[in-house]
This record gives C-alpha cells, sequence and structure tokens, in this order.
C-alpha cells in the first residue's frame, strides 16, 4: 500500500496518544520527585537492554521481554515517567526510519497510559505510595499488563493491516496466538516483580532479569514450533498437491486409453471439460467450481473404462441389453471418482450429467429442482460436444442444428437456463469453438507431470486446455 495511508493511521495513533497523555496530566498533575527521576533513568536502561535481545519472527515483526519492565515501570513510575523511559528504545527500534521512531513513541505512549490508567485504580504510583494492600498492588498489575498486551497487539495488528493489507485473521494465527503463553508468562513475571519490589526493592531487579530469560527461552522455543509447523504444513501441502496430480494422470489416462479404443471419448472429454468450464464461468461460479466443472468435464465417462470394446465401438443400433450396460457408466463413474478424496464432490456431478429436467434421465430419474447446478451445466456441455463431434456410430452435426436441437429440448432433455447460457458463448466465439476442433480442445497430456502450479492463474475462455490441467 502506498504511504499516505500509514502516515494518515500513524497520524490518528499519535493524536490519541496526546489525548491520553493530556487527560492523564490533567487528572494527576506531573510529579518531580527525585526517586521517580532516578527510576526512569534505570528503568530506561533496562527497556533499551531487552530491546537489544528481542526475537525475530518473521520479516515484519520482532517479540522480546520489553513488555516486562515496561509494566514493572507503570506500577513503580506511573505512565508519564514510563513513557520518558520508553523513548531511547523507540529510537533504537527506528533507527534510521524517522517515521518508524514516530510510530514506536506514539505506540508506546498509548500502551503505557492505557495501562497506567487501569494501575491507578489499584494504587499510586509505588515510588510515591506503596501503601495499598500487596494483593491489591499486585491484582492491578496484572489486570494493567493485560491491557497493555491487548492494547499492544491490536495497534500493531492494524499497522500491519494498513501497511501491508494482511488481514486480522492472519496477524492472529501467525503472530499472536502461538505467543500467548511467552506473553502470559512476562505479564505473571512483571506481577511477581511488583510484588518484591513493594517487599524488598532488589529482589525485584533479580525477578525481573530471570522471569525474562525464562520467557526469552520459551519465545524461542514457540518461535521454532511455529516454524516447524510452518515447514510441516507446506509438506502435507506439497503431498496432497502430488496425490491429487496422481489421481489427475491416472484418470486422464485412463481417458486416453478409452478414446484410443474408440477414436472418440478423449475428444469428447477435452470438449466437454471445455464447454463446462466455460460455462460455469458464464454463469458466474467461481474461479474454484470453474477448475472443478473442468476436471469433471474431463472425467464425466471414466465409468465406460471396463465396458467391452465391442459395445463402445458399435456403429449400429444398440439393443436394449447393450443400452442398460451403456446407461450404467453415470453410477460406476461416480463410484470410481467418490474413491477418491479430491473428487467426492464432483462424483454426483458425474451420476447425474445424464438426468432430465422432465425426470425421464438415468440413472436415477431426478426431475429439474433435485439435480445439481453443476450436473445440469455438464449434461448440456457434454451434448452438444457429443453433437458436433464425429462419433463412431455418426458423423458430428453442424453447430446450426446442434443449436436447435439443444433449443428443441430445453425444459425437458436440458435445463434451460444453461442451454441459454451456451447459446451466448457460441454467438460471441468463432468457427473452432462452435465446431470443438480448435488448439481449446486438446485432449491434455498425462506424460508432463508437475507442471501445475497454484500461483498460475486460471485461464480465460479461449486458452489452450492442455496448459491448465494439472498433469
Amino acid at each position: 500500500m502506498g504511504e499516505a495511508p500509514l502516515r494518515t493511521y500513524i497520524g490518528a495513533l499519535a493524536a490519541f496518544a496526546v489525548a491520553l497523555a493530556a487527560a492523564w496530566s490533567y487528572g494527576h498533575g506531573l510529579s518531580h520527585e527525585p526517586q521517580l527521576i532516578y527510576g526512569t533513568v534505570i528503568f530506561a536502561a533496562f527497556i533499551l537492554l531487552v530491546d537489544l535481545f528481542s526475537i525475530q519472527v518473521s520479516d515484519r515483526i520482532a517479540i522480546g521481554v520489553w513488555n516486562i519492565p515496561v509494566i514493572v515501570a507503570v506500577a513503580a513510575l506511573g505512565p508519564t515517567w514510563t513513557a520518558l523511559a520508553a523513548i531511547p528504545s523507540a529510537v533504537f527500534v527506528g533507527r534510521r526510519d524517522p517515521l518508524r521512531v514516530v510510530y514506536e513513541i506514539v505506540h508506546n505512549v498509548t500502551i503505557i497510559y492505557l495501562a497506567g490508567i487501569v494501575f491507578s485504580f489499584a494504587s499510586e504510583p509505588l515510588l510515591i505510595n506503596d501503601s495499598a494492600p500487596w494483593a491489591t498492588i499486585v491484582y492491578g498489575t496484572l489486570v494493567a499488563g493485560i491491557a497493555q498486551e491487548v492494547s499492544s497487539e491490536v495497534v500493531n495488528s492494524l499497522l500491519l493491516r494498513v501497511k501491508h493489507g494482511q488481514a486480522l485473521s492472519e496477524t492472529w494465527k501467525e503472530m499472536v496466538q502461538p505467543y500467548l503463553l511467552p506473553e502470559a508468562i512476562n505479564i505473571l513475571t512483571a506481577g511477581l516483580a511488583v510484588l518484591a519490589l513493594v517487599a524488598d526493592g532488589p529482589i525485584a531487579a533479580v525477578v525481573v532479569a530471570a522471569g525474562s530469560i525464562g520467557s526469552l527461552a520459551l519465545m524461542y522455543r514457540s518461535r521454532d514450533q511455529v516454524k516447524e509447523n510452518h515447514e510441516l504444513r507446506a509438506r502435507v501441502e506439497s503431498l496432497e498437491e502430488a496425490l491429487a496430480t496422481s489421481n489427475t494422470v491416472f484418470g486422464t489416462m485412463i481417458i486416453r486409453d478409452l478414446g484410443q479404443r474408440d477414436g472418440y471419448t478423449h475428444r469428447h472429454a477435452a470438449a466437454t471439460a471445455t464447454y463446462a468450464a466455460d460455462l460455469a464461468r458464464e454463469m458466474k461460479l467461481d474461479d474454484t467450481h470453474v477448475q472443478k466443472m473442468r476436471m469433471a468435464g474431463l472425467l464425466h465417462n471414466i465409468g465406460l473404462f471396463g465396458l467391452p470394446e465391442d459395445l463402445l465401438v458399435a456403429t449400429g443400433r444398440l439393443n436394449s441389453i447393450a443400452k442398460s450396460r451403456l446407461n450404467e457408466h453415470p453410477a460406476r463413474g461416480e463410484e470410481a471418482l467418490a474413491a477418491v478424496s479430491e473428487f467426492e464432490e464432483m462424483a454426483g456431478w458425474v451420476r447425474w450429467h445424464h438426468e432430465r429436467p422432465d425426470g425421464r434421465g438415468y440413472p436415477d430419474k431426478l426431475r429439474g429442482p433435485w439435480i445439481p447446478l453443476e450436473a445440469k451445466i455438464l449434461s448440456v456441455a457434454q451434448a452438444y460436444a457429443a453433437m458436433v463431434l464425429d462419433q463412431p456410430r455418426r458423423p458430428g452435426m453442424k453447430p446450426a442444428e446442434a443449436r436447435e436441437k439443444l433449443s428443441a429440448g430445453i425444459d425437458t432433455e436440458f435445463d434451460g437456463v444453461v442451454v441459454r447460457a451456451l447459446l451466448r458463448l457460441l454467438d460471441t466465439e468463432s468457427e473452432g469453438y462452435r465446431m470443438a476442433d480448435d488448439h481449446r480442445f486438446v485432449f491434455p497430456s498425462p506424460e508432463s507431470r508437475g507442471d501445475a502450479r497454484h500461483d498460475v492463474p486460471e485461464p480465460r475462455r479461449g486458452e489452450d486446455l492442455g496448459r491448465i490441467l494439472p498433469r
């Protein structure tokens, strides 16, 4: 994104930070006791020190135990002096980027004052007055720590949204959720440090140091675990892609084998795949559906595999027994595809691609409203492809004649909405498209494996079928 939205966001955050500081100063004033000044110097050094040991978890985010001394400083000094103590850290983190320095400062001021406001309900700054009950002080510290942590994550998440367009859900999963336990340890450590500060001042430094070391170790472990999870997820996705590709290659080889036997099935599959995908896109289905329709079109006749060859290449009129055997292929196709997890959804579409709106189709004699849209698309796509292509039993029709047959079958043999969508496509396309005989209808080669990539965009209508199917 551009820098203007980022500057606007930082400007709005700065205005909010100034408003918080002004409201606090108006309500509480500003104490100048020497112990507050000395404490500010000490905490500034401590906060800067822990920033030197931050952990880079991505190219955009680093985490650390910075919030431990900040929470303790809020309890001991109050928000105004803590905000001053955090300035050297902000300058160090921003370094040579002035805009980053400004962001770090206003970010720190915002979360420190929010935490200070919460703690003020429990006690005054401890270096001024530690007379409140210990339980109240510790409780106030823990709640202030939670307020600081939540506000910090919100501010950073909105920054990633504005600057990089990163979804809030993605930030939560990758940058926040894996590190909730270390952050909780930080808040508990701050609570113990404040308790030690009230009971015996010097002990607090030991608690903060020990807690910081332990929390850092836990953060390193969390980061390594997140990295391992990402690597494992990538391996699983790679295996799933390889499995899907292998299944597709296997199905493609079966269709190619059928085509070598009858000289027709593979050409019909390629044409059906192209018409089905284009129809899905014409009917405003999403890209995932378009891909699935293309694959369903390619494999819709896989149920023919295993039928006698003389039945597939017969040129005469089929008797009732032969016709019954041939009509088994949608159910056989569903059974074959349902056995593969990637093809389970399209298995039903394949089963019903010979159903008719008037209920006279097969194998289940479904009527129009009960037939899925995808099956209706397959029905029209395969029917038109079968009409215009040469078959073992007859030569192909002219496109005009095929259009007439489709129109005559509206709402009886074919769904009218789908037919009209195909007619619109045919009106805008070339003669080669209408005849299913140009480069877009080339059957994909199963020999080229591993060509498919997730980052290759779905081709628009008119691109080569062989380049977009996984091989």
